[in-house]
């Protein structure tokens, strides 16, 4: 299963690699990838993510999910 959020504030490369390695943190997450430029972020996973389990791992490190 594929989603697509848009993350805000993602401005150097640890924040990028920051939040990749807390969204794998969750269970059923198998990859995740981002698109700095765009502020994307693609997670793969098994089944489907609470948003709010998203939101929060992702507040976790001052940024802010704005589009899901």
């Amino acid at each position: 299963m594929k989603k697509i959020i848009k993350v805000e504030g993602m401005k150097w490369v640890h924040w990028k690699n920051s939040v990749i390695n807390v969204l794998k943190e969750i269970k059923d997450i198998q990859d995740v990838e981002i698109n700095s430029d765009s502020k994307e972020v693609v997670i793969e996973s098994n089944n489907e993510i609470d948003m709010s389990i998203l939101k929060e791992k992702i507040s976790e490190k001052d940024l802010k999910l704005f589009k899901y």
